[in-house]
């Protein structure tokens, strides 16, 4: 089972595999984390451009989860069409 963590309300990070976690705010990609080799992590935003590295997942976490990262106006969301 995927391991979860909030960070504002309406956020939920799940972690898909071990060091890269995925993150959205009521049900809209946010962005996700990748942990590095160096024990990093790198954070990108919706459109998979790198916003900072950070020594902590917290700290990660917490920049994507703001309400507005510089360069990510708008919001992406993911929908299956059949």
């Amino acid at each position: 089972m995927p391991e979860h963590h909030h960070s504002t309300p309406g956020t939920v990070w799940a972690r898909v595999e071990d060091g890269f976690h995925v993150g959205s705010r009521d049900g809209n990609f946010l962005g996700y984390i990748e942990r590095r080799g160096d024990s990093r992590y790198v954070a990108f935003d919706m459109r998979s451009t790198a916003v900072g590295t950070f020594a902590d997942l917290v700290s990660a976490m917490r920049t994507l989860s703001a309400e507005t990262v510089a360069g990510t106006a708008g919001i992406l969301t993911i929908r299956e069409n059949r």
